[in-house]
């Protein structure tokens, strides 16, 4: 029997790894290095998370949020990011980070069945490369067949481009797939493609509206996936 299932497309932070901390941290050490006096806590790097994109994040926190006069152009912007950046990724080479729970089963066992692998994700390919090198101890180009991030699109999530962008690169129609996804930004972007969608909510996003979704996990592991994706993965 023909696997019903062609496709499997994560999103990257919070969904393959519990990322967002290590970002946070990043963000406020490059902010202390430069000697600009921000230091954002959980709760607002909460509400920063709705902006997808790094610097799109310090812009919108500069412009709409930060009290202080404006005083950073983009080229400031550009290079704090870019220390957030090396701070992060090296950090992440350490091996800081460690997959959520079940998602190396999932990859393993759709890898054994011929499913196609991809990543969407608005993060940058660098950011993509550091995880999966340290997590899954190969290069990502060699686990996934086509990786969909944000500086391949001028719209990042929740517009659906990313994804789009892989459906064109797999040759797949959206029902063929599966998405995986942790925040309601995510599951806007996944759904406006029109692919069924899996969300386990990240730490950042636990009382996020997942109405949309398909189907709503408490984590990724196996024995809480849907019976078709179980099927597909071990039939």
């Amino acid at each position: 029997m023909e696997n019903p299932t062609k496709a499997l497309i994560f999103d990257v932070d919070g969904t393959l790894s519990e990322t967002e901390e290590l970002h946070r941290k990043a963000f406020n050490l490059a902010f202390k290095e430069k000697k600009i006096d921000w230091h954002w806590d959980f709760k607002l790097y909460k509400k920063l998370l709705n902006i997808s994109g790094g610097k799109e994040r310090i812009d919108y926190f500069q412009e709409i949020i930060s009290t202080d006069k404006k005083v950073l152009v983009q080229k400031d912007i550009d290079k704090i990011h870019q220390r957030k950046t090396f701070l992060y990724n090296s950090w992440v080479k350490e091996g800081l980070l460690k997959l959520r729970p079940g998602i190396r089963k999932i990859v393993n066992m759709a890898k054994k069945k011929e499913i196609i692998l991809a990543i969407s994700t608005s993060t940058s390919f660098e950011n993509v490369v550091s995880l999966i090198k340290s997590c899954f101890d190969e290069s990502p180009e060699k686990l996934f067949h086509f990786i969909s991030t944000g500086e391949l699109v001028s719209r990042k999530k929740p517009y659906p481009d990313l994804y789009e962008l892989v459906l064109k690169n797999i040759s797949a129609k959206p029902s063929e797939c599966f998405a995986f996804e942790d925040s309601r930004i995510g599951l806007l972007s996944s759904k406006a493609a029109q692919i069924p969608t899996i969300v386990s909510p990240s730490i950042y996003n636990l009382n996020d509206d997942f109405s949309e979704a398909d189907f709503v996990l408490g984590s990724f592991n196996y024995n809480c996936l849907p019976l078709d994706l179980k099927n597909s993965l071990s039939s």
